[in-house]
């Protein structure tokens, strides 16, 4: 059954991004239009009329929970980010990219757009409302409000500063921006995080069980719990990559000569290695990274005359880890570098091995 519950379907795709939802949502969906269709009753007098405006009301507040959502997703776009997919779950959603934001200043646009758009959708429902109770339509009113004070009440709760709300990404790009390292900022932020669900979860049963606001206070410990699991999460795996060392992931390195042609290499190495990067060296020496892309940017004809060692990136800082640095280390440069590797190399220079961010996101 649990497994039935999490299994997740394809609702609609969106500028060519997949929305996708759980069965657990249907049920959401299903219980709030309930209760929605419940408060409404006293003033509609009509059954048929009240579940009517409660799914119209249900379906506008998952909207707004997308539109949130899909505002990340343009500005992850705008940043060349590549978006996945948008996730919407019982108590919010989540845009999935495919890999995370490079830059602070990428992590703060991306993060910032959702709130952004809740505020915006908040206005929006404010100025309907004025036109409502123009024309008197006091039902309409009422659920305009409702969206109103709900996308304010998304945007003001999801610029807490504390991770995995989009407030604790706009503080973790703060504290990037200003050189502390992107780990133990990941970390600040996952505590702050925890600190909030704990708040919540708190306040949730206060509610509940002291004032009987059982659905409020209810929901609102559920959704403390899912931030405190998703804050936990974040902080075990970043400390977790801080202890494995890069020699316990890496693979071996497919080593390409630097003296052949690029046309040798398409011909014969890449064949039997289908990569986006690879590491050459020259009597094992680390020498730079050779990018699928920057080949595929030169000119067929002048394959057969240019060497691998011509097409290559030289040698930075961002391109090697050590074999004795973490996971973590391994991780930051591969997310900076955009190539999507890192090779890994001795302590005298000499290649030793490769890790792929797909590697990464297996032990993930």
């Amino acid at each position: 059954m649990l497994e039935f519950l999490k299994r997740q379907i394809t609702l609609v795709t969106v500028s060519e991004i997949p929305v996708r939802v759980d069965h657990r949502w249907v049920l959401v969906l299903i219980l709030m239009t309930g209760i929605s269709a419940a408060s409404l009753q006293s003033l509609t007098q009509n059954i048929i009329g009240s579940i009517l405006l409660g799914l119209a009301a249900t379906g506008l507040f998952f909207t707004s929970i997308f539109l949130h959502e899909y505002a990340h997703a343009v500005a992850a776009r705008m940043e060349g980010l590549r978006v996945v997919e948008i996730v919407l779950h019982p108590f919010g959603g989540l845009a999935r990219f495919e890999h995370p934001p490079e830059t602070a200043r990428t992590e703060f646009r991306v993060a910032i757009a959702g709130p952004a758009a809740s505020f915006s959708l908040a206005i929006l429902f404010a100025g309907f409302i004025g036109i409502s109770s123009y024309l008197q339509t006091d039902i309409l009113t009422l659920v305009l409000f409702l969206l109103a004070l709900t996308n304010f009440l998304i945007a003001v709760f999801n610029l807490f500063p504390g991770y995995p709300l989009d407030g604790g990404r706009v503080l973790r790009a703060y504290l990037w921006k200003q050189g502390k390292d992107l780990n133990e900022a990941t970390i600040l932020t996952g505590r702050c995080g925890q600190v909030i669900s704990i708040v919540m979860i708190t306040l949730g049963l206060i509610l509940a069980v002291v004032r009987g606001e059982y659905f409020t206070g209810l929901w609102a410990a559920i959704v403390g719990f899912f931030l405190l699991d998703s804050a936990t999460s974040i902080i075990r795996e970043v400390n977790s990559e801080e202890n494995v060392r890069v020699e316990h992931l890496m693979g071996l390195p497919a080593i390409v000569p630097p003296d052949v042609t690029v046309q040798r290499f398409i011909d014969e190495i890449l064949p039997m290695h289908r990569r986006n990067a690879f590491a050459v060296a020259d009597a094992g020496r680390f020498l730079g990274m050779l990018v699928l892309n920057d080949v595929k940017a030169v000119a067929a004809e002048r394959w057969r005359s240019m060497t691998v060692r011509e097409a290559i990136r030289r040698i930075e800082n961002q391109h090697f880890v050590h074999s004795e640095n973490s996971i973590a280390d391994a991780r930051v440069l591969i997310e900076s570098n955009g190539i999507g590797a890192v090779a890994v190399v001795s302590g005298t220079g000499q290649l030793v091995g490769i890790v792929y961010a797909a590697m990464l996101r297996k032990r993930a």
